[in-house]
């Protein structure tokens, strides 16, 4: 990954009929009726989804108390984003979706009255786009330790510690544009099943990412169907 270059790559779509039981509710009770519908879904999702990323790794200009500040990019703002990112150097920008194509097929089952496959499908894409964040944060995560640094925790806009318009800032470094991602007035993204993130990274990082950790632990949707660990309180930050 070249320093300040954004990069396209395409991501492999993992998928397991396990990660879209728990984008519909819950991972531990299978319905067998459900499951052939489910089987359907996913290899349906494969024809559909075209998962792309955008990368772009930026030098650190100074992390101070209330935000970071970058050599080439817009200062981000925030207590909590400048904690994360104590003592790092750099820090990699992420774009990802899955297309727009299964969002459409969503939408014409639902005005065909296909309310269940529908349902179905749109909780496929939604697994969809967690798992690419995971393949995503694993490579970064080799790429680094390769490069002798460590990496930080995954920071993404809407989340309790960063508005939802820090996804402006985001496509001011991500030209959204590369893969097919538009950033809205109310700064959601198009299509809904894309996302963005944010990864401290430096072998000096005092804040550090675990294997196990995910920013599910800092989001305040406690009843979040794919939350993997609970919410964590930030009081002493």
């Amino acid at each position: 990954m070249v320093n300040g270059t954004a990069e396209v790559r395409e991501i492999p779509l993992v998928l397991e009929p396990r990660d879209v039981w728990a984008a519909l509710g819950n991972p531990d009770k299978v319905l067998p009726t459900l499951s052939p519908d489910i089987d359907e879904c996913i290899a349906l999702a494969h024809e559909l989804c075209e998962p792309r990323g955008l990368y772009r790794r930026l030098t650190i200009d100074e992390v101070g108390r209330k935000g970071i500040t970058f050599k080439d990019g817009p200062p981000l703002k925030g207590k909590f984003l400048a904690h994360c990112f104590e003592g790092g150097e750099e820090a990699v920008f992420v774009l990802l979706t899955i297309g727009s194509a299964l969002e459409k097929r969503v939408s014409e089952m639902f005005a065909d009255g296909d309310t269940v496959e529908a349902f179905i499908l749109d909780a496929v894409g939604s697994a969809s786009a967690m798992n690419l964040l995971t393949t995503v944060l694993g490579e970064i995560s080799e790429e680094s330790k390769e490069r002798g640094s460590n990496v930080g925790t995954c920071l993404s806009p809407g989340q309790s510690y960063w508005d939802v318009t820090g996804q402006d800032h985001m496509l001011e470094v991500l030209p959204g544009e590369m893969i097919g991602v538009e950033l809205l007035e109310s700064s959601f993204l198009r299509p809904q099943k894309s996302q963005s993130a944010l990864v401290p990274i430096g072998p000096n990082l005092k804040v550090l990412s675990d294997p196990a950790d995910s920013f599910c632990r800092y989001c305040p949707a406690t009843n979040c169907p794919v939350r993997k660990e609970p919410q964590i309180i930030q009081a002493a930050v």
